[in-house]
Parts: C-alpha cells; structure tokens; sequence
C-alpha cells in the first residue's frame, strides 16, 4: 500500500504543470470566443445597430465575467421577434374588439354588428354611396373604394352618462362575465395543474368533515334543546297538577 501512495506521489511530481496550464488556457480561450459570438448573435436578436452590437462584444471581451454580467443585465428584455408578435397580437385583439364600446349618446354597450344603438336608436355605421359598404360614420373617406363621405355627420354632442349610470353598467357586465365563467360556457378553459388538483380535493375533503361535525353538532344541540323543553313542559304539567 506504501508502495502505492509514494508512486503516486512521485507520479504527481512529474508532471508537467506548465503544459496542463497552457492547455488549461487554450480551452478557456476557445470558451470565451464561443461566449463572445454568443454574444454577437443574442444581441443581433435584440438590436439591428451594428454599433450597439460592437459595443456589447467589447464589453464582454474586456470586462470577462464581470462584461458578461452587466450585458445580460442591461440588454433588452425581448427580441425584435417577440416584440413583432407581441405588437402583432395587439394589433388583432384591438381589431377584435374594435366595434365593443359604449354608445356615444346614451352609454349603453355595444357589440360587433350593431348599426344602430339598441338602447337610444343612435346611428352607429353608415353605407358608403359608391360601394355600399359599412362604416363607421366618423370616417372621411370610404376605407374599401376610397370615396369621399360628403354626407359624414359630426359627432353628437351630447351629454355623457353620469357616473352611476356607467357604474351600474360596468356591474352588469362584470356579473354577466361572472355568470359565464361560472356556468363553463367558455370554449377556452385553462386545465389546472396536478399541484392545484390535489388542494381542492383537500380543501373539498375538509370542508366536507367539518360540514359532517357541524351537522352531528346541530343535531345534537336540537335534540339537546327538544329535551330541554320536554323537561319544562313536564314540570309545569306536575305542578300544574299539585295545585290541583
């Protein structure tokens, strides 16, 4: 075993530590290069300014880990991809939902389709004289043939609805979209996690054994009660009988 352990040693002190550090270098070299084009490429995705970009790789080269560091902290948050889509889907939702609002004139809500307000008969959409197509009124130029709208009326000045008027709207429509979700006549539903799944069978099963404690506890103090009561009748009959 002596043996053993002094070869080692002895094999140790052989070694040549100048080649495993060199060699050390060179693979560390190799990794900051591939760190510093990962660089180039990430801030390519965030930023189409050649200077930005140079500058992002220069920091890292210069500064190592501590460059690396304050890079992934002052790059920006999303890619140019991202923010496409994220504006992209802005911009479709807001095409969604372009004819949902509040009838200028009265306040009544609106959904897509309607022509006129249900509430106050309001004119909501007018026909273009050329190609017949619906728009809203407050448009100039006709957004299908390009037609000027001589007939374009001005916005009604009318005055607003009060603020209890709009607020007991906005309750309708937050118990409306409550009724909704709760009765599950949504088409999209969010499928719960096995973590939440496993709370609600919990929270189901508590609350049904201290359900069954509550019931076993008013039973009891009812019957409790008619007995009660059963003694006092019983007494006021036996003295009702003594002074007899």
């Amino acid at each position: 075993m002596e043996d053993i352990v002094l070869g080692f040693f002895d094999s140790v002190t052989k070694i040549d530590f100048s080649f495993v550090w060199s060699l050390f270098g060179i693979a560390l070299g190799a990794f900051w290069i591939v760190v510093l084009y990962w660089v180039w490429l990430d801030s390519g995705d965030r930023t189409t300014n050649k200077t930005t970009r140079v500058a992002y790789v220069l920091l890292v080269l210069f500064l190592f880990v501590v460059g690396l560091i304050i890079y992934l902290l002052i790059r920006p948050s999303q890619t140019i991809e991202e923010i496409y889509w994220a504006d992209l889907e802005r911009r479709y939702l807001k095409y969604e939902t372009a004819e949902l609002g509040d009838c200028p004139k009265c306040g009544t809500q609106l959904y897509p389709g309607f022509t006129f307000c249900p509430n106050c008969r309001y004119v909501l959409k007018m026909k273009c004289s050329n190609c017949e197509l619906e728009m809203d009124k407050q448009y100039k130029y006709c957004p299908s043939c390009g037609n000027q709208m001589l007939g374009r009326t001005e916005p009604v000045e009318e005055d607003h609805p009060t603020r209890e008027v709009m607020e007991e709207q906005i309750q309708a429509s937050k118990e409306e979209a409550a009724d909704v979700v709760e009765a599950k006549r949504v088409r999209y539903t969010e499928r719960k996690g096995v973590a939440v799944a496993i709370g609600d069978m919990i929270r189901d099963l508590h609350s049904k054994i201290f359900k069954k404690k509550d019931n076993v506890e008013n039973v009891q103090g009812n019957q409790e009660q008619e007995s009660n009561e059963k003694n006092q009748n019983s007494k006021k009959n036996r003295k009702k009988k003594r002074r007899r």
